[in-house]
């Protein structure tokens, strides 16, 4: 789906981003605090589980909701698409306390072994595609990864938010990013969703129970769409 030099170019260009903003501190993203602290009538999840339950953080950037996991319990792992960026947060959650297995990987490629995790959390991350692959293949690694009954968290692009502003329609819902205003993702591959009912159909062969909800936000000119959701890893 994406040409070869996509992903390099991706590790480069966040690791310079997070480099460039090394805090000291991070804080979680609040639809995660929604969704594994908030109670709502189109949400069921048992909270009781989270003690000692392993959780991978995929695609975890500065490590921002690391320090969530850990207060609520989890055993905290976490896969990002390059060593620098693994380094960086490393260090950072060494400062904070926070006791963490990091590795290099990608969506489609989790070095860990099958039903590895209770909980997979893929905050803005999971729907990017490397080189050669489609979401699909995201959607069968993740779930290998989960345990079955295992519960995934996610947030997924909505075809209308800022990121695919004047991108490159690739088909089945993959587009090329052309104009990220931070600089960041230009010439990834990300798979976007109009609708509730294209994200029930794509994920609902590998997980049920889904819940969904949606948040539009304008950031002071950023307007971000982007679908929430979490269901579990269908038994077979």
């Amino acid at each position: 789906m994406a040409d070869s030099g996509t992903r390099p170019a991706m590790e480069k260009h966040y690791g310079e981003f997070y480099a460039c903003r090394d805090a000291g501190n991070v804080y979680p993203v609040e639809f995660v605090v929604r969704t594994l602290l908030g109670t709502y009538p189109g949400l069921h999840i048992d909270r009781s589980s989270f003690p000692g339950a392993k959780a991978l953080d995929l695609g975890f950037g500065d490590g921002r909701n690391m320090p969530l996991l850990r207060d609520l319990g989890f055993e905290v792992h976490g896969v990002e698409i390059s060593d620098q960026i693994c380094a960086l947060t490393r260090k950072r959650m060494e400062r904070l306390g926070v006791a963490a297995d990091l590795r290099t990987g990608s969506n489609a490629h989790i070095p860990y072994g099958d039903d590895a995790f209770d909980m997979v959390l893929a905050c803005h991350s999971c729907y990017y595609v490397s080189a050669g692959e489609t979401f699909t293949h995201n959607l069968r690694e993740i779930a290998r990864a989960l345990r079955p009954g295992g519960r995934f968290v996610f947030s997924l692009a909505k075809t209308d938010s800022y990121v695919l502003k004047d991108a490159a329609p690739l088909g089945d819902g993959h587009f090329r990013i052309t104009g990220d205003p931070y600089g960041v993702r230009n010439g990834g591959i990300l798979r976007a969703f109009a609708d509730r009912e294209e994200v029930v159909r794509e994920l609902g062969g590998s997980f049920t129970d889904l819940a969904l909800g949606l948040c539009e936000n304008d950031f002071y000119g950023i307007y971000e769409k982007v679908w929430i959701g979490t269901g579990l890893k269908r038994v077979t």
